[in-house]
């Protein structure tokens, strides 16, 4: 009896979490670089994925797939040469994720280097602990962490070549819903 209750819930918690299977939006505002046929550049943000091209607004809009049935703003995937992504406000991500890593791994650098001084023969010796070389090695990893992460984030970005290809295209796509959705 209870292996039949065991194998009932098992199959039961397998078809919830295939259930599940779904995505859901990570809420990002995308900023988008399209160059067409006639190598004319269009800048803006990144609204939707249609299955003939792409949704692309002015305004700051978070990536909504269920926005690709709109019929305005529409751009051919037959006038696309070249795709630029680029998150928005991934320089401020970069430089956040560079300062929290630079803290850290400067703080265990000036930990781990500590040495007691050599306090004979001097006429007055000061000696802080480790402590005082993890906060010196933290804030300097502070400060060169978030400029790397700045840079980083700067220059992060992706592009795409589609020539007006309909299979670029679509890998492309792909790629974009793989990023601005979240797998249960």
């Amino acid at each position: 009896m209870k292996r039949i209750s065991l194998s009932t819930a098992l199959v039961l918690l397998a078809m919830v979490t295939v259930a599940q299977e779904g995505r859901a939006p990570k809420g990002m505002k995308i900023k988008l670089s399209i160059r067409d046929s006639i190598q004319r550049v269009e800048r803006g943000y990144l609204a939707a994925m249609a299955d003939s091209g792409i949704v692309m607004l002015k305004t700051p809009v978070v990536f909504d797939h269920a926005l690709a049935s709109s019929t305005s703003n529409v751009i051919p995937y037959q006038n696309i040469s070249e795709v630029t992504f680029k998150r928005k406000g991934s320089v401020g991500r970069g430089i956040l994720i560079g300062t929290i890593s630079g803290i850290v791994l400067g703080g265990i650098t000036g930990y781990i280097t500590y040495k007691k001084p050599d306090c004979k023969d001097a006429l007055i010796c000061w000696d802080f602990g480790p402590g005082t070389d993890a906060a010196a090695g933290a804030s300097l990893g502070a400060v060169t962490g978030a400029i790397i992460g700045g840079i980083i984030g700067a220059v992060a970005k992706k592009t795409f070549i589609i020539g007006g290809k309909k299979e670029k295209f679509h890998h492309m796509k792909t790629s974009v819903m793989d990023m601005t959705y979240r797998k249960y």
